[in-house]
């Protein structure tokens, strides 16, 4: 009986082990958030249960605006510091349901499941005014204003999943070359990459 005891206490600490692994394998270690890795596996299943169900389901791309030049004029500590700030920011903004991930340096991805684009829309331009109004202290500045830029895409029947990706991107590119510091839904074209899937 003993034995089994321990025997069991040896598989759950290799279980809770596991866990922490995986945990870190699916986190960004600077802003605490998912990373890349969790962010496309999710985005698959959700991608999914849209398809099911016939759901609506849209996918945000986020840049910070003007990054670089933070990092230039506070340091990079002090742009770590924003972005852990602002990785915050917007989880604490989000609904429950919605995922939030960094997926690369200053960029984020927001899922949100069972939302129309133009829902999402409204939604980040509230977000997008309410942090034009937040100061941050960061890098040693004690009133720094920051700023982003979002390109949003609903996905579709006929998608693959680098279809819903790439129109979010060039709704980014579009919010960025429109002058930043503002919300751009994809227009209703067809799929870029699969044309439709049979």
């Amino acid at each position: 009986m003993e034995e089994l005891e321990r025997r069991n206490q040896v598989l759950e600490a290799e279980i809770e082990r596991l866990r922490v692994y995986k945990d870190y394998a699916y986190t960004d270690p600077l802003t605490e958030i998912p990373n890349r890795r969790f962010y496309y596996e999710r985005l698959l299943q959700e991608i999914s249960r849209a398809r099911r169900g016939n759901r609506p389901l849209t996918l945000a791309l986020v840049d910070l605006d003007l990054f670089k030049e933070i990092n230039d004029s506070i340091g990079h500590h002090g742009g770590d510091q924003v972005l852990k700030f602002f990785a915050q920011f917007i989880r604490t903004n989000l609904r429950q349901e919605d995922i939030v991930c960094r997926i690369g340096g200053d960029e984020f991805a927001i899922i949100l499941p069972e939302t129309p684009s133009n829902k999402a829309m409204v939604f980040f331009d509230r977000i997008r005014r309410k942090l034009e109004k937040t100061e941050t202290a960061a890098g040693g500045r004690q009133r720094l204003t920051i700023s982003f830029s979002c390109g949003l895409a609903e996905f579709r029947a006929e998608y693959l999943p680098e279809d819903l990706i790439e129109e979010a991107d060039h709704s980014l590119y579009s919010a960025k070359a429109g002058g930043r510091n503002r919300v751009v839904v994809a227009a209703s074209s067809p799929p870029l990459v699969s044309r439709v899937v049979h």
